[in-house]
């Protein structure tokens, strides 16, 4: 607890460095199996852990103006539709998650929602203008019986960075992390922003497109497309101090994601798998970001708000 505390304190040291770009304040409020997070008052995003999920999620996520940046709706196996063309395939891109297939020698899938999450712990902390939401979230095996901890501090920030800080540690038993494209840090974009709606994905080395930019480690990615007639954008940004650079499953149709799992698959065969594993007791950090914004990846500034989630690490 006294090193939470110290981290905790070091951290809000380094948002108040910055937190002059900022113009606002971030609020979270925790109820019925979901904390919802405001900035003056109105409503940013939703992240919910009831024990009836299959995983938590955040849904919705607005930009600036009460604008949309995930898919609206949320539905079940049941409810998915067929084919691309109306948006409504893969029941379980559900907003922005963490999620991720493959473990155990594909024994176990909390992507597809084969396996279950259940969030044992959600507590919130406030440090200037900006507020985090720690959750620990514990990954069940197929006899519902604890495999993996989850633990992530979401904090947020007033121009609507999402910073993602998670520690996954292997509980009583070994857990292998495969190589697969199915991962981790993802979010489920609009349906009138997606690259085949009119939209644009470009990453930090200049690259476009989705045949462009799939598989590629960079430093951030931005997707961002007109919705309601307005530019947004989401861009998801990767730290340099993870264990290995992370690669990115950014598709045309709108799903968006970063996983560090995935040499082989996202090389196409180049690179040699490179699974994880890690013992009972053993955990892996990995930080990450989502940025939501209004305007192109210029207009939104997102090579500067990348530099700003690196001057936020904690040390």
């Amino acid at each position: 607890m006294k090193l939470r505390t110290q981290l905790l304190l070091a951290t809000c040291l380094l948002f108040m460095s910055i937190q002059s770009v900022f113009a606002g304040r971030v609020a979270i409020d925790v109820h019925d199996y979901q904390a919802d997070v405001k900035i003056d008052g109105e409503l940013f995003t939703t992240y919910h852990f009831s024990p009836d999920l299959m995983k938590p999620y955040f849904h919705p996520v607005f930009a600036p103006g009460k604008k949309l940046v995930v898919r609206k709706e949320i539905f079940d196996k049941q409810g998915q539709g067929k084919g691309h063309q109306k948006g409504l395939d893969h029941f379980h891109h559900k907003g922005l998650w963490i999620a991720i297939d493959s473990i155990n020698k594909e024994m176990l899938n909390y992507w597809h929602e084969e396996n279950r999450m259940k969030t044992e712990n959600v507590s919130v902390t406030t440090c200037a203008d900006n507020a985090t939401l720690h959750v620990d979230n514990i990954w069940l095996d197929n006899d519902e019986k604890p495999i993996l901890k989850n633990s992530v501090d979401f904090t947020f920030t007033p121009d609507r960075m999402i910073i993602c800080e998670m520690a996954l540690a292997a509980l009583d038993q070994p857990v292998t992390f495969g190589d697969t494209k199915e991962g981790l840090f993802a979010i489920r974009v609009n349906y009138e922003m997606r690259g085949l709606s009119g939209g644009r994905i470009i990453n930090a080395d200049g690259l476009k497109g989705e045949k462009e930019c799939w598989g590629k480690p960079t430093a951030w990615i931005d997707y961002h497309g007109e919705v309601g007639g307005d530019t947004v954008g989401v861009a998801l940004f990767d730290d340099p101090s993870n264990f290995r650079p992370s690669r990115y499953h950014v598709r045309a149709y709108g799903l968006f994601a970063i996983n560090p799992f995935g040499e082989k698959k996202y090389s196409n065969g180049k690179q040699k798998a490179a699974s994880v594993t890690l013992k009972p007791g053993e955990s892996l950090k990995l930080r990450y970001a989502a940025y939501i914004h209004s305007g192109d990846e210029k207009q939104g500034k997102v090579a500067e708000h990348y530099r700003q989630f690196l001057s936020a690490r904690k040390k």
